[in-house]
């Protein structure tokens, strides 16, 4: 694994690694100095508490053959892996499953991250629940999304006559949750307890991720080793000058803090392309907060000759494949036009290990020089505790099912300057200057749907050049939902909600998927709204392609 910058940014990374060096980052890094990012002592206290993600793939190589024993033992008995999480829980497996594609002989995996009906009923039609395992991955053990999957596919388990439901289950969690004594109680297949001392969005290389990878029939250890290699190099003896993690953390944190530029846009051929949902989430929730922010920017579409804003740096994460000439071509020509333009190759697949934890690292190293936490996300319970309010008031009839599907929503302060019927106008008339713009769909993608947000994204973008983000309903709120509300109000959020084309109930639930969903939509407008965000909330009608296309054409 190897990096290259252009002038821009080799001058920008400079300027950050002089920063580092000033605070002495490598050494108080890895002996867990917690100053580096805050001088309060409750501050302090807690971020030591999650920095066991250093070296966790030394820990997890230890427990590796537990591991593939458990493998071997899936792979005999099961068609399927469903894992059931969110954010931490869900993305680094995602990235390792669209990387590595399903491997002959194992089960295919499928991650599940969703409250969607139509989604949910999506990945129940692929599978056989009698010859599933389905992972409920949860660090807190307690998450809405997988707790409601969870009773779901427990009670689909029952319906194909398996005797004992609990011998298709497998938990990941923290100890002591109340997952952990759930899974003890109806006697799950396997548990694996992960060290508390970890975030979510730093577990990648720890059970949440190996124990997905490992049943789908990567190779754990070479993935694990990958990350050790890389450590040489990023260690406390290392030289800053051949430090990849430390050069990337100088580049966003120095992007930021002294330039402004603080779109992170993520550059990558298409089979690496959902690392950016996982890199989306640590840059996002790590650094957007007390008023700061780097933008993770993934997904674009890219093209050549495209006048970006002076907001932007730009990383390329590069693998030797076909379509990774088309991406060289892009960064050659922003390079040629004076962007700053960082390069990280690498070698093959499997120094996806690597890449985590270079991330990582990079990640932290950016929130010392911005002087924030890396490691705390005050914002994110807000939606939470809204939507479990409209869910008790839906019980209680004090919501009706007009205010859950109102077509049209502003946030109190733009009630004078958007109105449904001009909305591209007022849209872009609310802009200041260094704002990005987040379509938020909470629809099932099928691929004519994501096809038409995806045309959606890039005409705003066309006719904005503004960043433009794009995430997942109820996915996006354990991964840029924390920056949406923690930035300094640099967002315009467009919420896309539907009615599903058939709903579930949730068993043990007075609520079903579909409101449960439509329960977060709202939940989060109402965050976001009391955060004095610029937010619009549209519920689409059916057909829903047709509504987007409709949309899309108003812009």
């Amino acid at each position: 694994m190897n990096t290259k910058e252009t002038p821009m940014a080799e001058g920008i990374i400079r300027e950050g690694l002089i920063k580092l060096d000033g605070l002495n980052f490598n050494t108080k890094f890895w002996a867990k100095d917690a100053s580096l990012w805050k001088q309060d002592k409750e501050s302090q206290e807690f971020i030591v508490k999650f920095l066991g993600w250093q070296k966790v793939y030394n820990w997890t190589l230890e427990r590796a053959e537990e591991i593939l024993a458990f493998a071997a033992d899936v792979k005999q008995n099961f068609n399927h892996v469903v894992v059931m999480g969110m954010g931490g829980s869900s993305l680094a497996p995602e990235v390792i499953r669209t990387v590595f594609g399903k491997q002959a002989g194992y089960p295919e995996l499928i991650v599940l991250d969703t409250t969607n009906a139509d989604w949910i009923s999506a990945a129940r039609a692929k599978i056989d629940p009698a010859k599933t395992l389905f992972i409920f991955a949860s660090k807190s053990g307690g998450t809405v999304e997988p707790s409601s999957q969870y009773a779901f596919f427990n009670d689909e388990v029952k319906k194909a006559g398996v005797k004992e439901p609990g011998q298709n289950f497998c938990a990941i969690t923290d100890a002591g949750t109340g997952l952990e004594a759930l899974a003890k109680k109806n006697k799950f297949r396997k548990t694996f307890i992960n060290p508390s001392d970890i975030g979510g969005r730093f577990s990648a290389l720890s059970m949440f991720g190996m124990v997905p990878a490992a049943l789908m029939g990567v190779d754990i250890v070479k993935l694990l080793e990958t990350a050790k290699k890389a450590a040489e190099t990023f260690g406390p003896e290392a030289e800053m000058k051949n430090n990849a993690a430390l050069q990337l953390g100088a580049f966003m944190g120095a992007s930021y803090a002294n330039h402004a530029k603080d779109k992170l846009t993520i550059l990558a051929p298409k089979e690496l392309a959902a690392f950016g949902l996982w890199a989306e989430q640590l840059v996002a929730e790590s650094t957007g907060k007390e008023g700061k922010g780097v933008v993770p920017v993934v997904g674009e579409g890219i093209a050549l000759h495209f006048d970006y804003r002076e907001d932007r740096i730009f990383v390329h994460i590069s693998l030797d494949t076909e379509d990774d000439k088309r991406v060289r071509g892009v960064t050659a020509d922003l390079a040629e036009r004076g962007y700053p333009v960082m390069t990280i190759t690498m070698n093959d697949v499997y120094e996806l290990g690597a890449q985590f934890l270079l991330w990582e690292i990079a990640t932290a190293a950016a929130g010392a020089i911005m002087a924030i936490n890396p490691f705390d996300q005050p914002n994110v319970q807000a939606a939470k505790t809204l939507t479990k309010q409209i869910l008790g008031k839906l019980e209680s009839h004090e919501i009706t099912d007009e205010e859950l599907y109102k077509p049209f929503m502003v946030a109190k302060d733009l009630e004078a300057e958007v109105k449904a019927d001009n909305i591209a106008q007022d849209v872009f008339s609310i802009l200041e200057s260094n704002d990005y713009i987040a379509i938020l769909p909470y629809v099932y993608p099928s691929a004519e749907v994501e096809k038409a947000l995806l045309a959606l994204r890039d005409k705003i973008l066309s006719r904005t050049k503004r960043a433009v983000l794009f995430g997942y309903g109820p996915r996006y709120l354990h991964s840029t939902g924390q920056l949406h509300k923690g930035d300094g109000n640099n967002g315009v959020f467009i919420i896309l909600s539907a009615d599903p084309e058939n709903d579930i109930q949730i068993p043990g639930q007075h609520y079903t998927f579909g409101q449960l969903c439509a329960a977060q939509a709202l939940g989060d407008f109402r965050a976001l709204e009391e955060k004095g965000r610029r937010v619009i909330k549209i519920h689409l009608t059916k057909p829903v392609l047709d509504a987007i296309n409709n949309l899309s054409a108003k812009f």
